[in-house]
């Protein structure tokens, strides 16, 4: 190695490595950015994008890129050095805290060393890798300053690399440490600012303003990205649509909104526009944002990742009129049917679950277990906390039955609301997976043997001041007779309400005897194999009961829209409240366990068992399918019909492939 005899020696970039030192999730995690606010933010608005620019220029000048993060080599950590354990520092091997925050990741063939201790030195071969390179000048940047920075700093200095320490590339947990450590360890390199280590090794003679005159690479550019926010509509496939407006314009489209397509609505999970719908190429509709459904979330997981912002919209004709074939349009009719007909109000919550890919380990984790909770439990606190910021109301995430599968509930809320919060927990838990390099499916069926995920609905009726009517103690199973003419109505439509609920191939994988998930017509107390159930409710802590009081539907899944669903069971139990339909399939035992002669002397029917027959089902029951506007049920009939063409040669494995991709 050359001798030098001062630190201010030109840099040469074929003999220099960028060194980023424990870049990695857990310094961005949820903890720090609660009680070390100022460092979670000198990390996401300063030195991320500093590091960046730097990576960025240093791929162009053929500068090695080189990564150390604090990580385990065995998951209980017992490889750790002493001050680590005495720390109770550890990141556990294969953990996502361990990975290198996404904006700044490794390229395919950057050098990442993982180290069990403070010093990268002392725990990696890095100076057996650094002098392979030939490399001798070794520019350092991270975190903490005054810990890991600092012990690379000295040690890379000891042992005769010349040092470039990136001062606002670095930062520990407050502003004074990360000064008093600058000023300590300054004597073993030269310590630089991003814009003057660029300038250096560009050659160039000076900065405007931080900004670089006649060239591409600038320190700060001059042109910024515009935020935007998505006004949306769910369709009738469940898929969330829409179009991106800037943010600072979005009072321009509260009274007019944004142009849409009619046979958008035709378009299948595939997004194909089937044949023969009713629009064709012809006409347009507008997209209104409803300003109450408006969702934000400005932070996540990864901090480069842009605010979340989209906004829920009705699909009105252009001249104002609602649309007909609007499923959020078609839910707030009924929903003012039964207050204006019935003097009722709905209250509703859907639970979700999901299961979640990417991350090493999950499928041999305990089933509900604490384990298969902590495995995630980064993923669990970031959504709980986007789910709270978007006004959802989370009550719990938990591990589930199947292997990688959770659940994640909310409270009940009124209307609209409800399938609005639907929407919001499935978006909003894949931007979080998204984020955090996973993939977060809700199709029913993910894989050919797995266990299923469902959607559970759970439904309470109230009068107009709030209370529950639902509810009627001494009668069977303590359930108003309004609620069983309600409940009546909906398994008597329920075969037809199968194909709106339970609307793709897959969802038929899921809906078999002994899959928890109903495959009969059958109200139930306490019953998981009943396609209604009568929930459980508790007496401790002076709860009333009534307005605990609720009914489950259980045949549902996330490929059906939640507008369009809610307001079709809606629809059904409005037909039975007004026919005044009896209640007779009723079961407190699995119905499968049942003789067929049971069956038929309790009113029990079979759910269809594919998603034809299903279609079959809708078309011909004329009561229910007159309810719905004719163009949205020709639209949906067209394109599920489609759907089934395209998909009639797929295997089981593929159609499920298929399905976990789309959902």
């Amino acid at each position: 190695m050359a001798m030098y005899q001062t630190r201010l020696t030109s840099i040469v970039p074929c003999k220099t490595a960028i060194l980023l030192v424990d870049v990695q999730n857990s310094e961005i995690s949820m903890e720090h950015q609660q009680k070390t606010p100022w460092y979670y933010q000198q990390i996401t608005e300063i030195c991320i994008p500093n590091m960046i620019h730097l990576l960025e220029i240093g791929r162009q000048l053929g500068i090695e890129i080189m990564y150390t993060t604090i990580e385990s080599l065995t998951r209980n950590g017992r490889d750790r050095s002493l001050d680590h354990k005495l720390s109770n520092i550890f990141i556990p091997k294969g953990s996502f805290e361990a990975n290198v925050i996404s904006s700044v990741a490794p390229g395919e063939d950057d050098i990442w060393l993982k180290k069990t201790s403070s010093g990268v030195f002392n725990s990696t071969n890095i100076d057996y890798v650094l002098r392979n390179l030939d490399v001798e000048f070794l520019v350092i940047m991270g975190f903490l300053t005054d810990q890991c920075v600092d012990m690379a700093v000295r040690d890379a200095a000891d042992k005769g690399y010349q040092v470039i320490c990136i001062s606002d590339a670095c930062t520990t947990h407050t502003q004074e440490r990360h000064e008093n450590a600058l000023r300590a360890f300054g004597g073993y390199c030269r310590i630089m600012t991003t814009a003057e280590f660029v300038q250096e090794v560009q050659n160039k003679k000076q900065y405007n303003n931080g900004q670089q005159k006649n060239s591409s690479l600038s320190i700060v550019s001059s042109l910024q990205p515009t935020k935007l926010t998505m006004i949306v509509t769910t369709d009738l496939t469940g898929i969330t649509r829409g179009r991106a407006v800037p943010t600072e314009c979005i009072d321009d489209y509260w009274s007019t909104g944004c142009g849409w397509v009619p046979a958008n609505s035709a378009l299948t999970p595939q997004d194909i526009v089937a044949d023969s719908n009713p629009w064709g190429s012809h006409g347009d509709v507008r997209l209104l944002p409803d300003r109450l459904s408006r969702v934000q979330i400005k932070n996540g997981p990864d901090p480069k990742a842009p605010i979340f912002d989209f906004i829920h919209s009705d699909i009105i004709e252009t001249d104002g009129k609602g649309w007909d074939s609007c499923p959020r349009r078609l839910l707030r009719q009924e929903i003012e049917r039964y207050h204006d007909l019935l003097g009722i109000k709905i209250k509703a919550a859907f639970e979700h679950e999901f299961i979640l890919i990417g991350r090493q380990s999950m499928s041999d984790l305990p089933a509900f277990s604490l384990r298969a909770h902590r495995h995630v439990a980064d993923f669990a606190e970031w959504l709980v906390a986007a789910l709270q910021s978007a006004d959802v109301e989370p009550e719990m995430f938990l591990p589930e039955y199947g292997r990688s599968q959770y659940e994640i509930t909310c409270r009940p809320t009124d209307g609209v609301a409800a399938a609005d919060r639907a929407v919001n927990v499935r978006e909003i838990t894949r931007d979080i997976a998204r984020q955090m390099n996973l993939h977060a499916s809700f199709s029913p069926q993910p894989h050919v043997g797995a266990t299923s995920s469902g959607v559970h609905l759970h439904l309470s009726i109230q009068d107009l001041d709030g209370k529950s009517i639902m509810y009627e103690k001494g009668r069977r199973y303590d359930l108003s007779e309004l609620g069983e003419h309600w409940a009546a109505g909906v398994l008597h439509h329920l075969p037809a309400l199968c194909a709106l609920t339970a609307p793709t191939p897959v969802s038929y994988m899921r809906l078999k005897p002994h899959h928890w998930s109903s495959a009969y017509a059958c109200l139930g107390y306490r019953n998981r194999e009943a396609a209604i159930r009568i929930c459980p409710t508790v007496s401790l802590g002076y709860r009333s009961i009534a307005d605990q009081y609720n009914l489950e539907y259980r045949p549902l899944d996330a490929t059906a829209s939640p507008h369009l669903s809610l307001a079709a069971i809606l629809i059904a139990g409005r037909l039975g409240i007004q026919q005044k339909l009896s209640l007779k399939a009723v079961t407190d035992i699995d119905p499968h366990e049942l003789s067929d002669d049971e069956r038929k002397n309790r009113s029990i029917t079979s759910l269809p068992s594919n998603l034809f027959d299903a279609l079959n089902m809708l078309t011909n029951d004329n009561d229910f399918i007159q309810e719905l506007p004719k163009s949205l049920i020709d639209t949906y009939l067209v394109m599920k019909k489609h759907e089934l063409k395209i998909t009639s040669e797929l295997s089981e494995k593929a159609l499920c492939e298929q399905y976990a991709r789309i959902y």
